[in-house]
């Protein structure tokens, strides 16, 4: 098989970057996630607890979720499409989160259950799809490249280096002089119109 060109979408270059955006925008989501809660329910370690916890649950059942659906189908065109489904469904949890908080936040059942239902409901889904994109995004490049290990640990470094960088904006510059409305919303089309793009492009390879 020919090498991809290195802005192919199956690139190395090219899945890196989706695997950083992902792992920038996750961590992004779960910083903002406190403050989409906290006009409901407060800011708590109840809070804390249930919306890490809902978002490591996503991963978790999404990993496989991703490795399933990139032995099914093409997984360069699997990427793309849980790209603009993740942003397509953090769109959704924001709206969701007002919808439904008003109802919580009346409610009289204990904390820690509140804030883990609301968690699950909000934030579960959007990490469910995160999570399926490094499977996806390592079965794209094992379609052009031969060392397994690399490719794993390349795309690893990728992703965690997209979560600090996420991790520091949003917390240090993004929260302090930008609305969560913005920052959530912008972050979400951004996934969605890269999403947009690989999948078309993804049906030229």
């Amino acid at each position: 098989m020919a090498t991809p060109s290195r802005f192919s979408p199956n690139s190395p270059t090219m899945v890196g970057a989706f695997v950083f955006l992902t792992g920038f925008s996750m961590m992004a989501f779960e910083i903002l996630a406190a403050r989409l809660v906290a006009p409901f329910l407060g800011s708590s370690l109840y809070t804390w607890t249930a919306i890490i916890g809902s978002i490591l649950l996503g991963i978790i059942l999404g990993a496989p979720l991703g490795g399933w659906l990139s032995d099914k189908y093409r997984p360069v065109r699997v990427l793309g499409g849980l790209f603009l489904a993740s942003g397509l469904v953090s769109l959704l949890a924001y709206t969701i989160a007002y919808a439904l908080g008003p109802s919580f936040s009346a409610s009289n059942l204990g904390m820690p259950i509140l804030a883990f239902t609301f968690s699950v409901l909000v934030f579960f889904p959007p990490a469910l799809l995160s999570g399926a994109t490094m499977p996806a995004a390592t079965r794209t490049l094992l379609d052009s490249l031969e060392h397994t290990g690399r490719v794993y640990g390349s795309l690893g470094s990728w992703n965690s280096a997209g979560s600090i960088l996420g991790t520091y904006l949003t917390g240090f510059l993004f929260q302090a002089y930008f609305s969560t409305r913005l920052v959530w919303f912008t972050l979400a089309l951004l996934l969605v119109l890269v999403g947009l793009i690989q999948s078309l492009r993804a049906r030229r390879v």
